[in-house]
């Protein structure tokens, strides 16, 4: 578990890097309908206010941002 945080943290940190330098975002990955599906469930079986579940609801901020921005 704290692995993926990490892994989560790294690459929230390297999409803020790339969108203050001016860079462009990096290209997304694309995840399927089903491992959408998985995530989205354990997601909702995360208690409320961890940092983890907030991480993750931002990561999908960031990349909603780089979809709009066309990067």
């Amino acid at each position: 578990m704290l692995r993926k945080i990490s892994i989560l943290g790294a690459f929230s940190f390297a999409l803020a890097a790339c969108q203050s330098t001016g860079g462009g975002c990096p290209p997304l990955v694309v995840y399927s309908l089903e491992e959408q599906k998985i995530a989205a469930k354990q997601l909702r079986a995360l208690p409320k206010n961890t940092p983890l579940a907030a991480m993750i609801i931002d990561y999908k901020k960031t990349r909603d941002a780089c979809r709009a921005s066309g990067s």
